[in-house]
């Protein structure tokens, strides 16, 4: 029964192959894709992680053998340029994320290494797609505390909708304290407004969302990375025309300008009482965390910058080794059983009756099994021994003098 439904699988697999490209009709029904306001630490690509496993990134999974985390997933974007590709994040491994991507008809295929090891003191590098460039738009982690920026929430009747705001950084924690008019508040209000962490405590509320009126019963006591306390308030909005933020901290006045449309980003630091640095560059797809993580590899869209996040709903990554149809001597690979042991059957559909040899490579690339077989015209199966293989997840290559096709096997 295993062999039936294989084979019925492949064959299945190789008539739709045949259309040669990602199928994304009805792709605006497909569940959106977000980044949490809440945290930094769950992009996009982390939304449909299975939080109950610990071994789960929504874009790869954790292998604890090699301690490499491997792809397992296809997206749809739509990029700033509004553009569909189909993206996937095939590794992370040694500060190196391997970023594939290619258009729907699967021309124009980009494989790209990003390393985030020259950005690791800053929360998130950037990508943009259809410039093929890695943008450096933070400043360092540890010099701001707030960034004013625009940024998408839910609206009952809107759906989602750009408003102007404040976020925090990692480890800063917001007690947000409301008073009567003409009253007075102290930092011992926070007893009855508890601290959090959530990124948008401060947020948009501090004004209407639809107009530029500023409430003027709000204080915020901000706990900067640093432990210090300090107190915020906001006196101005200018709304869309100009982007103005008007406010105090710690009794100081100050303003911010994000600019027409508020497309700008600021950084500030509470503790210096000083913007640390303007971002003006919104011309990126996708932010990738820069720091050393054992439980969180967020990667985020630019939800402002229009681009759009779709798991692809047809085919695992696995997808990606469908070759075109002038390639196709070999045009499906699979092996089976996936977890295997000790024994593994390949399975592929050949063109014609050749000779080939299949290769077994570990997560860091090297070598480890060769073994030659001969592949039948139509579907041939050829079973080999794989007992000298770890636990642990390997990349098999088919090749031949005229063709390659690989797919992801776990060894248990």
């Amino acid at each position: 029964m295993k062999k039936i439904t294989t084979l019925s699988l492949l064959i299945a697999t190789i008539a739709f192959a045949k259309a040669q490209h990602f199928d994304t009709t009805g792709v605006g029904t497909w569940p959106l894709l977000t980044n949490s306001y809440q945290t930094w630490m769950q992009g996009a690509f982390e939304a449909n992680r299975d939080t109950s496993n610990p071994y789960d990134f929504g874009w790869g999974a954790y292998d604890v053998s090699t301690h490499l985390i491997s792809g397992d997933s296809i997206y749809i974007i739509k990029t700033v340029a509004g553009d569909y590709k189909a993206i996937s994040i095939d590794e992370y491994a040694s500060s190196v994320y391997k970023v594939t991507y290619s258009n729907l008809d699967k021309s124009n295929k980009v494989t790209k290494s990003l390393n985030r090891t020259p950005y690791d003191t800053r929360n998130f590098f950037y990508y943009s797609i259809d410039n093929d460039q890695v943008k450096d738009l933070e400043p360092t982690s540890d010099d701001w505390d707030i960034l004013f920026s625009k940024y998408p929430v839910m609206m009952p009747g809107f759906g989602a909708y750009p408003v102007a705001g404040v976020l925090t950084n990692h480890n800063v924690e917001v007690s947000q304290v409301s008073f009567a008019v003409g009253g007075t508040y102290s930092l011992s209000d926070t007893a009855n407004y508890p601290w959090s962490s959530d990124i948008s405590t401060i947020g948009y509320d501090w004004k209407d969302a639809f107009a530029s009126i500023v409430h003027d019963t709000i204080v915020y006591f901000v706990r900067d990375q640093f432990g210090n306390i300090n107190e915020l308030q906001f006196t101005e909005y200018g709304g869309s025309a100009t982007g103005k933020f008007g406010f105090e901290v710690n009794g100081n006045p100050d303003s911010i300008l994000l600019g027409a449309g508020n497309t700008n980003q600021v950084y500030y630091s509470l503790q210096n009482d000083s913007n640390v640095a303007v971002n003006q560059d919104h011309d990126w797809d996708i932010a990738i965390y820069a720091q050393s993580s054992f439980s969180d590899l967020p990667v985020r869209i630019n939800e402002v910058g229009g681009v759009e996040l779709y798991v692809y709903p047809l085919s695992d990554i696995n997808y990606w080794n469908v070759v075109g149809l002038e390639e196709q001597t070999v045009s499906i690979l699979s092996v089976y059983p996936n977890p295997a042991k000790d024994v593994l059957t390949i399975a592929a559909h050949f063109g014609q009756t050749q000779n080939m040899h299949v290769s077994f490579y570990n997560q860091v690339g090297s070598l480890v099994k060769t073994h030659k077989l001969t592949g039948q015209n139509g579907i041939s199966e050829n079973t080999i021994d794989i007992s000298e293989l770890g636990a642990g997840i390997y990349i098999v290559k088919l090749q031949g003098d005229n063709y390659s096709a690989t797919t992801r096997l776990i060894v248990q």
